[in-house]
Order: C-alpha cells, then structure tokens, then sequence
C-alpha cells in the first residue's frame, strides 16, 4: 500500500518527478505589420493607369479638339436661348404692309384699269395698293380717262368714272357756224360743208378760213380751232355786220343751246352770235342741270353770263355708325339725311375707331337726292 501511495504521489505530480528543461525566454518583439499587395501599391501611386482601367474618361487627357467642341456647342445653345427670347419681339416690333383699298366703277363698265402703268385688269375693279400717290389710266374704246388718287393705309377710296364718249373729237375741235338770215352755204378751206346753221367736225388745230356764200356776196372770216373744244362763228350777211359775243363761266362744264341748236359749250372763250335778244339754254345732263336764260348781246361787245351751281341733296349711312366729314369739313354722325351740297363731285370720308377709315367719291344731282351708304365691317 505504502508503495501504491507512493506511486499515486508521483503520479499527481509528474513535474516534481521528471522536471522539463526551462528554456531562455527571449524578448518580446511587435508583430510585423502584413505586407501590402501590389494592386493597393498601385492605388497609392499616381502612376497614369495601364490596363482595362485606361479606358476611363476620367483617365483620358483632354484634347484641344475636344475643347472647341465643347466650347462651340455652349455658344450655340446661348445663340438658340437668345433667338427664342428676341426673335419674337423682333417680329412683333416688325411694320405691318400699309394698304388701303381703291374701288373703280366706270359707266359704261369693262374699261381696261392700268395703275401706275401695270394692267390691273377691268372695271367694275377694287384693288390693294401700296399707300400713297398713284396714277391710273382708264381705257374702254377710243376713251380715256387719268386721274391721280392717294391710297391711306386702311382706308378705301371708291372712284366713279364716266366713259361715255364725248361731243368733241379728242384729236381737233369744232366750229358751229351761224348766219343771219341762215341758210346760206358755208366752206372751210375751200371745202363746201353745207349750209348755216352747221357745225363742222374734225378740224384740226389752228386756223381756218370760213366763206359764207349769200344772195348779197360773199363773208370770210378766219377762225382759230383749238384742240378739244368748240369755236363759233355768227355772221350777218345785212349791211353793217351787227354781231356780238356770249362768254359763259362755269364750275363745271355747260353745254349752250338755242331752239334746240347747240351753240358751244363753256370751256370756248367766247361764242359769236348776232346783236340782240337771245333765249339761251344752259344744260349738264350729267348733272341734271338745266336752265334759260335771257341775254341781250351787244354789236361789237361780249355778254358775260355765270352759272352759280344750285345745291342737291344727299344722305349718308354707315354700318355700325360712322363720324362723316365731306370735302373735308365734319357733317357729323350716321345717319345723316337731306345733307345740302352744291351739285357736283364730293368726298366723304367715314371713321369709326373699331373699323378704321372709309373714303369714297360720290356725284350730287340737282335731278333727285344722292345716297352713299357703306358697310365698314366688310
């Protein structure tokens, strides 16, 4: 037992019974930090990339190329921003077209319209024109007509041209011969052209000389013919030759009759007729005019005569309403009735501040009343 305890004894304590060696303990020394890769040395170098990682834009050097292409594409859309800021002030700050309207209605219609010498085409015609002063030219037959208009902006002016053709050649003048007594045979430059009273067309300007053959001898006389009017010449085949004149101012032009004959018109200077009583008829049929008239005409002296125009009646409107004013003078608002005008051309003139101006050119009759209406909202 005793040897059994004493094994049990070395067996609880083998250190005491087979002691190890102690070995000389060295000093302790840090741990050696790891040792970095190569892929974390190139990150901390500044070395350019070389590989996949060369494809990055970040890794490209900038071209100057690439500068001005840059550089030009911000211009651009500076030049895009400004245009689409400007422009439309620029358009709108742009004039707009002035023009205005010219109406022409002629009598008889399907007269050739010629405006500032381009063919327009033919009557009745409106047209668009360009503001300001145009001429125009109206042809139909042998029959011409010219006047000069002004075109306003927005405004329409309406003309009325008579193309009838007139008592007197274009190209010469008459001469109505007269005698006393009549009804003696008459020549012009040696050429018989009936017996008095006559009237002799188609001469030429300048001078003639007229014979009046009678039972007593013969009368000449020279007469001078100016283009596009009507001379007279009166001679008494009684001894002493008593005759006078007959000179007639008018507005506008006359026609001069006695018993139905037609002796001259107001633009000749003055018509010779025999001394004495006289029982004259002044007429414009256009105008509806007509009157008689009494002169006593003086052996060797003129009698003067003037035609003062009577007034007629005219009556305006306008759709919606319009300010009116005639030959420039203010009448007042539409609708106006039993306006009086002296007989002849006008001009009307209506404004309305929603539908701008209207013009238009209307004729006053001494026959019946003139009514000029129009519609501004057309």
């Amino acid at each position: 037992m005793a040897a059994n305890k004493d094994a049990i004894q070395r067996d609880e304590h083998p250190l005491a019974a087979e002691p190890h060696p102690i070995r000389p303990t060295r000093p302790l020394r840090a741990p050696a930090p790891p040792k970095p890769s190569s892929a974390f040395m190139k990150l901390l170098t500044f070395k350019k990339a070389e590989g996949p990682i060369a494809d990055f834009p970040s890794e490209q050097k900038v071209s100057a190329r690439t500068i001005w292409l840059i550089v030009a594409a911000l211009v651009g859309v500076g030049l895009a921003i400004a245009l689409a800021v400007l422009a439309p002030r620029w358009w709108a700050g742009a004039p707009a077209p002035q023009v205005g309207q010219l109406a022409i209605i002629s009598q008889p219609t399907g007269a050739e319209v010629i405006v500032d010498q381009q063919p327009r085409g033919v009557t009745p015609l409106t047209l668009s024109l360009p503001s300001g002063a145009h001429t125009v030219l109206l042809n139909r037959g042998d029959v011409s007509r010219s006047f000069e208009v002004n075109i306003k902006a927005g405004a329409e002016v309406l003309h009325h041209v008579d193309l009838e053709p007139r008592q007197l050649v274009a190209q010469g003048g008459q001469l109505v011969v007269t005698s006393d007594p009549p009804g003696v045979r008459v020549s012009v430059d040696g050429q018989a052209r009936g017996v008095s009273p006559v009237t002799v067309d188609d001469l030429t300007p300048g001078q003639h000389a007229v014979v009046i053959h009678g039972e007593s001898g013969s009368v000449q006389r020279t007469v001078t013919v100016q283009r596009g009017q009507t001379a007279s010449l009166v001679v008494s085949m009684g001894q002493g030759g008593s005759f006078g004149w007959v000179s007639l101012t008018s507005p506008v032009v006359m026609q001069i009759f006695e018993n139905d004959r037609r002796l001259g018109t107001s633009e000749t200077d003055r018509i010779m007729m025999p001394a004495g009583k006289h029982t004259l008829k002044i007429v414009n049929t256009r105008l509806g005019y007509q009157r008689t008239q009494v002169v006593q005409v003086p052996a060797g002296a003129a009698a003067s005569l003037k035609v003062d125009l009577p007034d007629g009646v005219v009556n305006l409107n306008a759709l919606p309403w319009a300010e009116a004013s005639i030959d420039g003078r203010r009448v007042g608002d539409t609708p106006l009735a039993n306006l009086r005008l002296p007989i002849g051309e006008h001009e009307v003139v209506f404004r309305n501040p929603q539908f701008g101006e209207r013009r238009q050119t209307f004729l006053v009759t001494a026959s019946e009343p003139t009514r000029v209406s129009v519609d501004l909202r057309k």
